[in-house]
């Protein structure tokens, strides 16, 4: 009989019950800086009525002109003699100064009319479309300049950055007209439903609620702001409900982020979850939650830092000849505080052709335990050949992990190797350290992978893989060649879209060619993965 620590559930509610109040009360602690004032009037009410206010007198001839570029557009309502040298146009400019269709000034400016919720909006903006120009012709079309034009205000002098309600003077006789564009928003939310089988977990189900503009202080005033869009939306936050239920894994998350906290160019993200996981030699169970601060350095630098509380429950073990394993049974309170930078500069996250990844991390575990931990992972990518149409991508590319963990490292945070995701050719976890046949996993991890992807149908949707995955985790940090693995092999991936987006479907043989005493081989790993 293998004894147990005492439970604490008290600890574990305590956790949970801290992760799940922050989310709840991050609306109401940060109502006036993450979001910005709604106007829930109707959009076309609204629309109309600004409309009617700057353009009482708009025809039809007016939008006709600067297509046809023949007849100069006059505002009939503050129109002047036709022998005057110029004339007053409104114009507004956008908060960040930006053009309309390029740089600052280049084709007039715009500023956004707040709408009601939806996703929608009207930007009212004055553009000039003279004739022609010494550095070249603009389309009449609303086209880009040729491409032999250089800077904006080279294209004619007179085009300058407005002031805020200001106005510029522009002489008759060339084309210009005061429009109302209006913008709508692409879908920002989903809801996904699916499933998804590999050969590390099982059967799992998927129940993902999205939304990529959401508002956490836009609490709907009637029924109708669900109905038509408007609850909790337009804030530009991300918020995301998983439910994941399945025989051997479980994982129910939902989390909040905010990519401008308190309006400045520093993140926020806030988690809480409950996973739950039969390992072969044990289960576990983690309720916790998770908060982190990054900013983005550069477009494809960025920096973190967080803290991640968790309660972690270790029982039902297979055996009671692990020492390790039985010291760690029962509950344990584990806080890591975390600060790491990524380098993100690849095409695609699942199907990468060009570019590279790289994420450095350091780690410092207190609480029930207090260890320190380093990771590193690189990952490179480099196209040797496309089609001229860009298609028909063949990339080599290289990967590697690089772990090192402190001596009072719980064995649930240990480095473990083996499956579809670490070395494949090996069992899940399959490729660790022994103790008295029970995995417990080690101290140091260096993993390896070196991957040529080519494609074998014409649409790309299926594409073949040949690899070889190599390396190593050691109960100490130390390179022993004893227990170097080398697994060779080949693979598909396959691409449906009608399956949903995401990773492709994975199916992959690997021929172990050099493993450790005890490790457990397996040729065939796979991943499948539907959602609608």
């Amino acid at each position: 009989m293998v004894s147990k620590q005492s439970h604490r559930p008290k600890s574990r509610l305590a956790v949970l019950c801290v992760a799940l109040g922050l989310i709840a009360g991050a609306g109401c602690a940060m109502q006036d800086q993450f979001s910005i004032p709604r106007d829930n009037s109707s959009f076309n009410d609204l629309v109309q009525t600004r409309f009617q206010q700057s353009h009482p007198v708009a025809q039809a001839k007016h939008l006709a002109a600067i297509t046809d570029g023949i007849e100069p557009i006059i505002d009939e309502s503050n129109s002047t003699a036709a022998n005057e040298t110029s004339q007053q146009v409104r114009a507004q400019s956008p908060d960040n100064s930006s053009g309309g269709f390029g740089q600052s000034g280049s084709f007039g400016q715009a500023s956004q009319i707040p709408a009601s919720g939806n996703g929608q909006g009207v930007q009212r903006t004055a553009y000039q479309y003279p004739e022609n120009s010494q550095q070249g012709v603009i389309s009449p079309s609303f086209g880009l300049p040729s491409e032999n034009i250089g800077s904006p205000n080279e294209l004619n002098s007179l085009i300058q950055p407005y002031e805020r309600g200001g106005n510029a003077a522009m002489p008759i006789g060339q084309n210009y007209a005061d429009l109302d564009v209006f913008v709508g928003e692409t879908q920002t939310g989903s809801i996904n439903i699916g499933g998804a089988y590999n050969s590390d977990n099982g059967i799992v189900g998927q129940f993902v609620i999205d939304e990529r503009n959401f508002d956490i202080t836009a609490f709907p005033r009637s029924f109708r702001d669900f109905f038509d869009g408007t609850a909790f939306r337009g804030g530009g936050q991300a918020f995301r409900l998983e439910l994941v239920p399945g025989q051997e894994v479980q994982r129910y998350l939902v989390s909040f982020s905010e990519p401008y906290m308190f309006g400045t160019n520093y993140s926020f993200s806030l988690s809480g979850y409950l996973f739950d996981r039969n390992y072969y030699d044990w289960d576990e169970q983690r309720v916790g939650g998770r908060v982190s601060i990054g900013r983005r350095l550069t477009p494809d630098l960025s920096f973190n830092v967080g803290l991640r509380m968790e309660n972690v429950e270790l029982s039902d073990p297979r055996t009671n000849t692990s020492p390790t394993l039985n010291e760690n049974l029962g509950d344990s309170d584990l806080y890591l505080f975390n600060v790491g930078l990524i380098r993100d500069t690849r095409d695609h996250p699942f199907l990468a052709t060009e570019g590279s990844y790289l994420s450095m991390m350091y780690t410092q575990g207190f609480g029930d335990f207090d260890y320190p931990r380093g990771d590193i992972e690189y990952r490179r990518y480099r196209l040797m050949y496309e089609r001229p149409d860009g298609s028909g991508r063949h990339t080599v590319s290289f990967g590697t992990k690089l772990g090192f963990s402190g001596s009072s490292t719980p064995i649930y945070e240990n480095y473990f190797a083996g499956g579809f995701s670490t070395l494949r050719g090996y069992e899940f976890r399959g490729a660790a350290p022994l103790e008295n046949g029970v995995r417990v996993g080690g101290e140091f991890q260096w993993l390896n992978t070196v991957e040529y992807m080519f494609p074998v149908t014409a649409d790309d949707m299926i594409k073949g893989v040949a690899f070889v995955d190599f390396g190593t985790v050691e109960d100490k940090i130390e390179l022993n060649g004893d227990n170097f693995r080398v697994a060779p092999g080949v693979g598909l991936r396959v691409h449906m879209p009608a399956l949903g987006g995401g990773a492709p479907l994975a199916f992959d043989f690997a021929f172990p060619v050099n493993s450790a005493t005890g490790d457990e081989e397996k040729v065939f790993s796979f991943y499948i993965s539907a959602n609608r």
